[in-house]
């Protein structure tokens, strides 16, 4: 199948950020006297954050709280590390296909993170930008309509059953990483390592 975009979640697949969520999100709580574990935090990756502090039954300062997290996040981005052999994957892929980043993680922290480790993106799409986030198929009907892009000319590639439902909701291919956040049971192509994708375009 010829393929015109190859769309990446950025968190599990791009990036490996737990040890900067689970420290910005203990300070965050810290500070904020939330008592909420990073453990608890955790099950919710992959959806946009303040969606999550819902799920955790947060319902005030939900602004300053989002803020205290990006913050810190910001401050300590030397605690993420990019996966082995991704980035050149990223580069062997920009050189015949147009490259996506869709992300739960917020506009100013994606761009950051994206700048600090000079990862290939042509379009960036974050939940300021649509209505709706991931699982919602928002974001690839922004994207398809970006590139004027038929929707089997669209793969995307994620690692959590969020990433999975987007590519359901969005009838696009999906490649699920299997280095990334979580393990999936649900029936679907799998890769073990970033150097799978080459040989799979």
């Amino acid at each position: 199948m010829q393929y015109k975009i190859i769309a990446f979640d950025l968190d599990g697949v791009i990036i490996d950020s737990l040890k900067n969520m689970e420290f910005s999100w203990n300070k965050t709580s810290q500070k904020n006297n939330l008592n909420i574990s990073f453990q608890k935090y955790k099950k919710y990756i992959g959806i946009p954050f303040k969606i999550i502090l819902n799920k955790l039954n947060i319902k005030k300062n939900l602004n300053r709280i989002s803020d205290d997290y990006s913050n810190f996040s910001n401050m300590y981005v030397e605690k993420i590390k990019l996966y082995p052999k991704i980035l050149a994957v990223l580069k062997k892929i920009k050189k015949n296909y147009l490259i996506s980043i869709i992300t739960s993680k917020d506009l100013i922290r994606s761009k950051k993170i994206i700048k600090y480790f000079k990862i290939p993106c042509d379009f960036l799409i974050t939940p300021e930008l649509v209505a709706k986030g991931k699982p919602h198929k928002d974001s690839f009907l922004l994207l398809k309509k970006k590139f004027n892009a038929k929707t089997k000319e669209i793969l995307f590639i994620g690692d959590t059953n969020v990433d999975y439902c987007f590519a359901k909701n969005s009838k696009i291919n999906f490649l699920f990483a299997s280095w990334g956040y979580e393990k999936i049971k649900k029936k679907c192509q799998k890769i073990k390592k970033p150097l799978d994708i080459i040989k799979i375009l």
